[in-house]
């Protein structure tokens, strides 16, 4: 999902009635149960990543836009390390801020279920001091590459693996959802969707006249949100963007599961952080805290500190000062400079 409104410029009130027009007509087939606060009714929303660089979300919420799903993380397809999304927090934030219903996803190379759970621990805990309202979605991609740690991985296998994430997800108290293009889904030909039925569906398909000149996807399975363009244009957004309509919508939305609020983050501040993935043990060189951004601004942020000679595993070094590390399944930050390789 790397991927300004479609090409033909087709407004959003428009793709709105289109979208109303369609459900009350023939709404696609979706089995899960309802959230108590989850309507019947369209909605047209966005998901971005980093890859749509500082976005500005006071015109994407002025133009019509109802929801997003951000990319919380994702774990490299080569070497496996976790990462969180460098805008992630700041879309959370921004999205939230100007009143857009909420909901994420992650990008999962788990070869294991202790990686899948990693996985899903890694984006609840980022996600709970947000309003997330729609669902926190299991993305899969690209295990047909040679290079992917996951190919060779059965259709059994991976489907397990997206179980045990969406399982997780949802007893952290989030809707879980199911992400894949139509061609997997289609006769379970890539996982077996006998089992991921259980939740809600999200499918990718790109007809060459998308939504809502097409009307539907031709995905014969029950689903409830149709990605149907990767080549949107919205105010607000540099280049191409994934678009979306649910079948679905809520009433309100949601609070934050930890209300104790989030140091803000700047476009400036995603935007200049860079790191290095590595995989690695490192030891404290002196006591240094480990917090949940790497910034000083609030001693709020502070988790736990650590002392000389104290190891801890690490995923990334920043240009920023800021190593990425990880204690008992949650990524914080600590000074690089205080941290030295255990060789």
């Amino acid at each position: 999902m790397k991927s300004r409104i479609h090409r033909k410029k087709v407004g959003i009130k428009a793709l709105l009635l289109a979208a109303f027009l369609f459900l009350s007509t023939v709404a696609p087939q979706v089995t899960v149960q309802a959230a108590p606060n989850e309507v019947v009714q369209a909605a047209l929303g966005i998901d971005v990543s980093r890859y749509q660089g500082a976005i500005d979300w006071d015109q994407v919420a002025a133009s019509g836009v109802q929801f997003v799903m951000v990319r919380v993380g994702y774990r490299t397809q080569a070497t496996g390390i976790l990462n969180e999304d460098p805008y992630a927090r700041y879309n959370l934030q921004e999205a939230q801020r100007v009143g857009l219903k909420v909901g994420a996803y992650f990008f999962s190379t788990a070869v294991n279920e202790a990686e899948a759970v990693e996985e899903a621990v890694f984006t609840a805990n980022l996600l709970d001091k947000y309003k997330i309202t729609f669902p926190v979605a299991y993305d899969c991609e690209g295990f047909r590459d040679t290079t992917s740690r996951q190919y060779g991985l059965g259709r059994e296998v991976r489907t397990a693996l997206a179980v045990r994430f969406l399982d997780t997800i949802a007893a952290r108290g989030y809707t879980p959802m199911f992400y894949a293009s139509r061609n997997e889904m289609t006769d379970s030909k890539d996982w077996d969707m006998n089992i991921l039925n259980r939740y809600k569906v999200w499918v990718a398909q790109y007809p060459s006249e998308p939504f809502p000149i097409t009307p539907a996807s031709s995905y014969a399975g029950a689903q409830a949100m149709w990605q149907y363009t990767r080549k949107a244009v919205i105010p607000g957004i540099a280049g191409e963007v994934d678009m979306n309509v649910s079948y679905f919508n809520y009433d309100g939305i949601a609070e934050a599961k930890d209300p104790t609020g989030v140091d803000p983050v700047s476009a400036e501040d995603a935007a200049n952080i860079q790191y290095l993935d590595v995989y690695e043990v490192v030891t404290a060189t002196t006591t240094v805290n480990l917090r949940t951004v790497p910034g000083t601004d609030s001693s709020d942020t502070i988790v736990v500190p650590i002392h000389a000679g104290d190891m801890i595993f690490r995923t990334g070094i920043g240009n920023n000062g800021w190593s990425r590390v990880v204690l008992n399944d949650q990524v914080l930050y600590a000074y690089t400079a205080y941290l030295q390789k255990v060789l």
